[in-house]
């Protein structure tokens, strides 16, 4: 079964505030107050995953990404990336974005988490490793990406179809995402399994979920990325006359 990725809108002033939680800081936490018996269930998974961090358990640093992830669903949209997010793109689609990805360690470490327990979370995303978070784009290399993936659009667009995904729909969520977090000085983080396919107890109370749609696409950006996605025209008949003698 295909993996739910999402990417969200990463506020460090709420990132500071779960970590509060996170390593007992804040005695009396109130992470999300409409959903008291929610917010007391994920803290309670994130700590006991923070005290497995701390002795350099990796399982126990995801649980601690992963947390992250869920409270930030509760304050911004979620963008879901079905089968692909910055880790997945930066192997599969383009290298190049990789220049403006960082590690979580450095996200959390940076925070003021013990420097144990954010060492031990990996790299990226892992799927195989289930629920998790992965790297994040910094709120001052958010612009770069942005400025990447549109001035590289018509060949992504042509890199995802050819990875058997939907290069229409899937770049322009993406660069929505990246100008809802521009606009707003925010850097973005990547996540996996934040939500699960059928709405459960579990999934972040009020969350909004924005997943890839033709229909919402501005109508010059969905013009601009068809276009780029229709398969090269077949040389015509004079054309292919002209190649022939000029090969003779």
């Amino acid at each position: 079964m295909s993996k739910l990725t999402t990417l969200h809108p990463l506020d460090l002033d709420l990132l500071t505030s779960y970590l509060r939680a996170v390593t007992g800081a804040a005695r009396r936490p109130n992470i999300t107050p409409t959903a008291p018996a929610w917010s007391e269930q994920m803290m309670a998974d994130a700590r006991a995953g923070y005290d497995r961090a701390r002795c350099g358990d990796e399982r126990g640093a995801n649980a601690v990404s992963y947390g992250l992830g869920q409270i930030l669903a509760t304050v911004h949209p979620s963008f879901v990336l079905i089968d692909t997010t910055p880790s997945l793109w930066e192997s599969r689609i383009d290298r190049g974005l990789g220049m403006l990805l960082r590690p979580p360690s450095r996200l959390f470490g940076d925070a003021g988490l013990a420097p144990a327990a954010a060492r031990a979370m990996p790299i990226r995303l892992d799927h195989a490793a289930g629920q998790m978070g992965g790297c994040y784009v910094p709120a001052r290399l958010v612009p770069d990406l942005y400025d990447h993936l549109d001035s590289r659009a018509e060949r992504l667009v042509r890199r995802l179809i050819e990875a058997e995904l939907d290069g229409v729909a899937i770049l322009a969520l993406f660069l929505e995402a990246v100008d809802y977090a521009r606009q707003r000085e925010l850097g973005l983080y990547e996540a996996v399994d934040v939500f699960t396919r059928d709405a459960s107890a579990t999934d972040p109370p009020g969350a909004t979920l924005i997943v890839p749609n033709r229909k919402r696409i501005e109508p010059a950006l969905r013009q601009r990325l068809e276009e780029a996605a229709k398969p090269p025209k077949k040389p015509g008949l004079a054309a292919r006359l002209f190649s022939r003698r000029r090969d003779a």
